[in-house]
């Protein structure tokens, strides 16, 4: 009986959701950076996952490629992350970000690969 007790407690436990933050806390610890000497200063995330793009294409996850609504589908941005400098010429192939990440905010959504040549995870990056 004791036994049974403590098993339903560990499933219960791994059941329950985590309790992280997320996108609802990141304007916490994510801030603009105002360093983007006159370029668009988005918050951008990024993803690896896939099979399709918007444009019908196979998802890389290590192209240099983003979702965005913002941009027409096939243009090519300029990206700078402005702490370290890093830049990339990126394809929108995709729309993106969506559910919550676009509710908070959220207006680029990088591919793994993008993200990785910038250096960034989820920050605020310098678009022309």
């Amino acid at each position: 009986m004791f036994r049974k007790a403590i098993i339903a407690a560990v499933l219960a436990a791994l059941a329950s959701p985590a309790t992280a933050g997320g996108w609802s806390t990141v304007h916490r610890y994510v801030h603009r950076t105002g360093n983007c000497d006159g370029m668009r200063e988005v918050l951008a995330s990024h993803y690896g996952s896939g099979s399709r793009v918007s444009t019908g294409a196979r998802f890389d996850p290590n192209g240099n490629t983003a979702a965005s609504w913002d941009y027409p589908l096939g243009t090519t941005i300029t990206v700078r992350n402005p702490h370290n400098g890093r830049t990339a010429s990126v394809l929108i192939n995709d729309r993106g970000p969506s559910g919550t990440a676009r509710r908070i905010g959220a207006r680029l959504d990088l591919a793994a690969g993008a993200a990785r040549q910038l250096g960034v995870s989820t920050s605020y990056v310098c678009v022309s």
